[in-house]
C-alpha cells in the first residue's frame, strides 16, 4: 500500500510492523494535510491517494483520522451503523426463526394496544431488526480507563467491525507516554493496523518508527522512508 499527499510531493509505503510518522513544521502544510484527510476519511475530495498496484482506494472505506485520542467512541455512529448491519445479517441465518417470533409477538401486543383507545390507528410493519436493536440502544460495553488502552480497544473495534486498517493520528505523543505508544504500537503490529503519526514538532523517534521532517520553508530536513 503507498500513500502520497499530491499537493507536497510526499510519498510513502505503508508496510507491516512499521509505523509511519510524519513531523510538519509549517502550519499551513499540516492544516491543508489535515482539511484534506477529514474530507475524504468522510466520503469527499482531497489530495491524499491510498493505492496498491494499479488501485485506488477510498479513504473512507479503510482509513480514518483521529483528531483527539481522549474523545475516541467505540458507539459513534459509524460503528454502530456497521454493527447492526452486520446483526440483521446474523438474523437471516442463525436467529430467523425467533426474530419471526418475536416480531409476530410484537404486532399482537400493538394491535391489543390500539384497541385500548378510541380512536383508527395504524402502523407500518418493518421487520428490519436494525430498528429494533436502535429502539434498545444496544451498543458496545466500553468503559473509558487510561488514554492507550481507550485508544487500543477502540482501534480494535474498527479494526474487526469496520474493516478499518489505515489510522492517522494527530500528535500521538502529546497524550500518551512513551511506553504507552510502545504499548499501542505492538497492538498495531499484531492486528496489522497501519499506524499514522501527524505531529506538529518532534518530541521523540522510537525504532520501530520511519519519519520524514517537514520544516517551515517545507524543506525535508530528514527523512528515513526511502
Amino acid at each position: 500500500m503507498r500513500a502520497i499527499y499530491t499537493k507536497y510531493g510526499i510519498d510513502f509505503s505503508l508496510e507491516e510492523n512499521q509505523i509511519i510518522t510524519l513531523v510538519v513544521e509549517n502550519p499551513r502544510v499540516m492544516n491543508d494535510m489535515l482539511r484534506d484527510l477529514f474530507k475524504q476519511t468522510n466520503g469527499e475530495g482531497g489530495g491524499w491517494i491510498l493505492s496498491e498496484q494499479d488501485k485506488i482506494f477510498p479513504l473512507d472505506k479503510i482509513s480514518l483520522l483521529v483528531d483527539n485520542p481522549l474523545t475516541v467512541d467505540c458507539n459513534e455512529k459509524k460503528i454502530l451503523t456497521k454493527l447492526y448491519k452486520e446483526l440483521s445479517e446474523q438474523t437471516k441465518t442463525i436467529s430467523y426463526e425467533d426474530y419471526t417470533q418475536l416480531n409476530a409477538d410484537i404486532v399482537s401486543f400493538l394491535d391489543r394496544l390500539l384497541d385500548t383507545v378510541p380512536y383508527h390507528m395504524e402502523f407500518e410493519m418493518n421487520p428490519d431488526v436494525s430498528t429494533l436493536l436502535k429502539a434498545y440502544s444496544v451498543k458496545i460495553q466500553f468503559e473509558r480507563v487510561e488514554t492507550a488502552e481507550t485508544l487500543i480497544d477502540y482501534l480494535r473495534v474498527l479494526s474487526t467491525v469496520c474493516s478499518i486498517h489505515i489510522v492517522w493520528i494527530l500528535n500521538l505523543k502529546q497524550f500518551l507516554t512513551k511506553e504507552q505508544v510502545l504499548q499501542l504500537y505492538e497492538f498495531c503490529f499484531y492486528e496489522k493496523i497501519y499506524l499514522i503519526n501527524l505531529e506538529g514538532y518532534t518530541k521523540y523517534t522510537l525504532e520501530q518508527e520511519k519519519s520524514v521532517i517537514i520544516d517551515e520553508d517545507l524543506c525535508v530536513i530528514y527523512s528515513s522512508l526511502d
